[in-house]
């Protein structure tokens, strides 16, 4: 997937220090990560998202737009007369904010 390429530093040195279950979080690589690419372009195309990252208890995938992450669900949609909307459950100004946040939830989920 040459899209990788365009993702942040972050994205690479998270997987080169082993950073890749972040509970609730799990970092996508491969073949995994080209399905949700796949499955995200189908259902959103052309809105060149990168997904990165994926929430392993609901939905939520964070992807990369170029400038910023934004978190989206592309499994529950809501559609309209001109298809499934682009709903953005939350955003990031960069990877290192999305990851900020994604070291909080791993605090504060709840293992049990």
């Amino acid at each position: 997937m040459k899209e990788i390429e365009s993702l942040p530093a972050l994205y690479e040195h998270m997987i080169e220090c082993g950073i890749i279950d972040l509970d609730p979080w799990a970092v996508l690589q491969g073949e995994m990560q080209l399905r949700r690419a796949q499955h995200i372009e189908q259902v959103f195309p052309g809105w060149g998202i990168i997904p990165f990252a994926r929430r392993t208890d609901n939905g939520d995938v964070a992807c990369w737009t170029g400038s910023k992450v934004v978190v989206i669900d592309d499994w529950d949609l809501i559609w309209d007369e001109n298809g499934p909307r682009r709903l953005v459950a939350r955003e990031y100004g960069s990877m290192e904010e999305w990851f900020l946040a994604a070291a909080r939830d791993f605090i504060e989920f709840d293992w049990s």
